[in-house]
């Protein structure tokens, strides 16, 4: 007796019981087709993450050695919040007059990077002014550059932000016309002057360092930032014992001799 054939009704309407080798042969070939399309997706994804991998090291080494003209497209983004708060810890300038504290702190790169990307914005700001006053006053650039970031600490200063006083200047015992405002320096009572612009303290700078006091420095060749730095000392700008040290750090660690060749 010959066996009843089970209808595709009587299967549930699903699959019949016999499937053409036809029909299994175009399944078979929409299953590698769409195992393809899966592997090249990985192959690129995996690529693409290899190339991104080996330029990061290149964009790190870049940064480390710290160059004034560095483009943004170089500077990663920002920082993880961790990371972030850490570096509010340190002043700007901290890790560059101090770089010993990277080592013994164990800071990240990260860190540095944020600081360093910090001063090179306001280098980046200022340094057209303190060129257009080396031009006019025969001022080295690099020294305008490095007074004004270790006196306002890269801008981030009260005196700075509150009184655009970039260098620490004080009011005069004649000061006719001019504003002033206490900050605790030297004394508790200290009087600084404050400026209507950044512009304004600036000039004020230029003026101060070819008055009578700092006059013979203007004798130095333009580019012996290391005999001005010794010279403004002597002559008394600052209190600091190792203010011409400093000065001289942040001129070759920055580079800001750089635009002394402007």
């Amino acid at each position: 007796m010959q066996a009843p054939v089970m209808t595709e009704r009587q299967a549930g309407g699903i699959w019949p019981m016999r499937i053409s080798e036809a029909a299994l042969f175009r399944l078979a070939l929409l299953v590698l087709i769409g195992y393809l399309f899966l592997e090249k997706d990985i192959r690129v994804e995996f690529n693409l993450k290899s190339l991104e991998a080996a330029a990061r090291p290149s964009v790190a080494r870049a940064e480390a050695g710290f160059w004034p003209g560095l483009g943004d497209a170089a500077k990663p983004a920002g920082l993880h919040p961790e990371a972030d708060a850490l570096a509010g810890k340190y002043r700007p300038l901290s890790l560059v007059l101090h770089p010993e504290l990277v080592r013994s702190k164990r800071l990240p790169q990260a860190v540095v990077r944020r600081h360093r990307r910090h001063i090179q914005t306001y280098l980046d700001r200022y340094s057209p002014l303190a060129v257009r006053q080396m031009k006019q006053y025969h001022i080295p650039a690099s020294i305008t550059l490095a007074q004004a970031l270790l006196e306002s600490d890269a801008g981030d200063s009260p005196l700075a932000t509150q009184s655009n006083n970039h260098f620490g200047i004080k009011c005069r015992r004649k000061c006719r016309g001019c504003t002033c405002r206490n900050y605790a320096d030297d004394d508790a009572y200290d009087m600084f002057r404050v400026f209507r612009s950044v512009e304004e303290g600036y000039r004020e700078h230029a003026r101060l360092l070819t008055g009578a006091r700092y006059r013979h420095l203007l004798r130095l060749p333009a580019a012996d930032y290391r005999r001005w730095a010794v010279g403004l000392k002597k002559a008394g700008y600052a209190t600091d014992p190792h203010y011409a040290d400093k000065l001289i750090r942040l001129i070759e660690e920055l580079q800001l001799y750089r635009y002394d060749r402007a």
